[in-house]
């Protein structure tokens, strides 16, 4: 390191510097993922600017990991193709197998066991074929770890055996210490305690001194889980508190849901449930953050790959371009050279060489026909493109949806039920957080309810049954639903419905003013009221859900009304209640279905009106109203 840092410090020639900045890229990777960065970016600028191949590929290879460290998925995949692509075309073997790494490691985040067991073992044959150990060992590490996380752990044992053995003389710290946190895994894993304990504790002894937060906060954490499996609850909780500072110093997510996850089952089984359910409901918590984040990172790392794809399916199409320009110059060339030669000979061939170019024109006229047809499939292509990353951002927003508004109410539901399935949680504790269960439970059903009714009216659409409806006879079955959660917030709902007939769909009715009415409650303050009325107004009926609770501003009155959008934020009610953001949209939706419209009036601090334009409808005696 300090060779090389002299080596930046002096006058020396740009390959010189382009070389000493690689190699402090690589050094530092593992250890100061910054500084590395900043080595890297200024590598890459100047092998670009030199033409070195190899160094580009190497500084590209580089970058594509730090970029994985980082958790920046995207570029991880953009710069690790990349050095891939320029080592395919100069057959650079250790940058070959350093790439498909980068590339394999991805597919491991993906849980995708298999492709990356494929890439690695390339990059292995691809380490032997240079005799790089550094190479061979990295290969060996990540085949042995995808090996055990599927569960094949002779295999798996195998590959770190072999790695260990290499490591003989490279004396790679990052390496051993990975190596025996696997070996560990196997172990544990095949049930042999001890022994996974003594491998762990050895990648402790060596992560340590050297500084490698990351492997020590996952040593600290299976020793912990190792110790609690052999009943030593003393220790488990020893190792476990220093991985969860270490965890938290360093924001290292995983390894944090893991301690929680690990003293939630310890405090259970020493029958502490107080802190049993504290570390619970913290593993419940932040796993559902890291499952959200997990479901964007996939989703950003297909979406790189489609955009390399479309790049590459550019550059072909520009390829064809060129190939048919330089197939059209070198034709008129022959036909020019032709042409001047023949000239010299006969009038008659003259005539000849006429037909020829017509025949030309006629080639020329077909080229820019299929010219028209490209650019046109081209606009199509980008147009399909624009439709799926729209489709991807909705896509990510349902994801985080059902990972984290969906899944906590169930996963606190579930942890309840099962401290009462075990008789740890007394009458008196249930009593005091089953209205929170309830609250829980019933948005659960509300956002479930909303987001089939959307998926439905996005993937197939609604085939919408007007018929003559009494709207007392709708607006019932929605005050019973809802009665519970206006009690708990001591609301006063006040019904002044006149007489009328409406021509609506009754199933899509309910769900607009139960969605209404859920957002006059919501939204409502302790003790405050509710006024549901309706008015005549020549062919329509004017039906009012009124609240005088928090309101809104005019930004967010604009953005509900006016503005295009499938997926609201949305706000938190006076009681912390929360929701998915679909129901005003489906409302605006279902009414725009049956020939009706929502208006909405409202002021910060007075409360919001909600008018449902209906069809009116007169009937007679004969015909049926429902």
């Amino acid at each position: 390191m300090d060779s090389l840092n002299n080596v930046l410090s002096h006058e020396v020639s740009r390959e010189e510097r382009l070389s000493a900045l690689n190699q402090l890229t690589f050094l530092t990777r593992e250890k100061d993922l910054n500084q590395a960065l900043i080595w890297g970016q200024r590598a890459e600028e100047l092998a670009i600017e030199i033409n070195d191949s190899l160094q580009i590929s190497r500084a590209k290879g580089n970058l594509g990991w730090i970029y994985f460290r980082l958790g920046v998925w995207d570029k991880a995949f953009r710069y690790s193709k990349d050095s891939y692509l320029i080592a395919s075309t100069q057959n650079y073997k250790y940058e070959l197998g350093m790439a498909l790494n980068n590339l394999g490691s991805l597919y491991y985040r993906q849980d995708n066991y298999d492709e990356a067991i494929k890439d690695f073992k390339i990059a292995y044959e691809y380490g032997k074929e240079a005799d790089e150990p550094y190479l061979i060992i990295r290969s060996l590490n990540n085949l042995a770890l995808n090996y055990s996380l599927k569960g094949e752990f002779d295999s798996a044992y195998l590959f770190a055996k072999e790695a260990l053995k290499f490591n003989e003389k490279l004396d790679e710290k990052y390496f051993i210490t990975f190596t025996h946190r696997v070996l560990g895994d196997i172990y544990l894993g095949k049930g042999e305690i001890d022994k996974a304990i003594q491998s762990y504790e050895q990648s402790l002894k060596i992560s340590t001194p050297e500084s490698l937060k990351t492997s020590e906060a996952l040593v600290l954490n299976r020793l912990g889980n190792a110790y609690f499996i052999k009943g030593n609850s003393t220790k488990a909780i020893e190792y476990l508190n220093k991985g969860l500072i270490i965890s938290k110093e360093n924001g290292f997510l995983d390894e944090l849901v893991e301690t929680y996850k690990t003293f939630a089952k310890i405090y259970d089984s020493k029958g502490d449930i107080p802190k049993a359910f504290q570390y619970q409901k913290a593993y419940t918590e932040l796993n559902a953050e890291r499952e959200a984040a997990s479901n964007k990172e996939k989703m950003e790392l297909l979406l790189a790959k489609f955009e390399i794809e479309k790049s590459e399916a550019e550059i072909n199409y520009l390829k064809i371009q060129n190939t048919l320009k330089e197939v059209e110059i070198k034709s008129f060339n022959k036909i020019w050279i032709m042409f001047t030669v023949f000239t010299v000979i006969s009038i008659g061939f003259l005539f000849w060489m006429s037909i020829i170019f017509k025949k030309k024109q006629e080639a020329n006229k077909r080229l820019h026909v299929k010219r028209t047809i490209l650019e046109e499939q081209k606009r199509e292509l980008q147009k399909k493109s624009e439709e799926l990353t729209e489709s991807n951002r909705s896509k990510n927003r349902i994801l985080s949806i059902l990972g984290h508004d969906l899944k906590s109410p169930v996963a606190q539901l579930k942890g309840v039920l099962d401290l009462l399935h075990s008789q740890e949680l007394s009458r008196e504790e249930f009593d005091g957080i089953s209205h929170i269960l309830k609250r829980n439970v019933d948005g659960l059903f509300e956002n479930i309810d909303n987001i089939l009714s959307w998926s439905k009216s996005q993937m197939e659409g609604f085939k919408v049954q007007l018929l003559p409806t009494n709207l007392k006879k709708v607006i019932r079955p929605c005050l019973e639903l809802l009665q519970y959660q206006a009690n708990t917030k001591e609301i006063t709902i006040t019904i002044n419905i006149i007489e009328e007939i409406a021509l609506v769909d009754q199933d899509l009715l309910q769900l607009i003013i139960r969605n209404l009415l859920s957002n006059a409650i919501k939204f409502s303050n302790k003790g405050s009221n509710i006024d549901i009325y309706s008015q005549k107004d020549t062919d329509l009926i004017r039906l009012v859900i009124q609240d005088y609770g928090i309101g809104m501003s005019e930004v967010q009155l604009d953005t509900i009304i006016n503005q295009n959008v499938s997926l609201l934020e949305s706000s938190i009610g006076t009681d912390k209640e929360k929701g998915t953001g679909l129901g005003l949209n489906l409302c605006k939706e279902f009414l725009g279905l049956m020939g009706g419209a929502l208006i909405l009036e409202s002021k910060k601090g007075e409360g919001t009106k909600a008018i449902l334009l209906l069809q009116s409808i007169t009937v007679n005696k004969a015909q049926q109203v429902i």
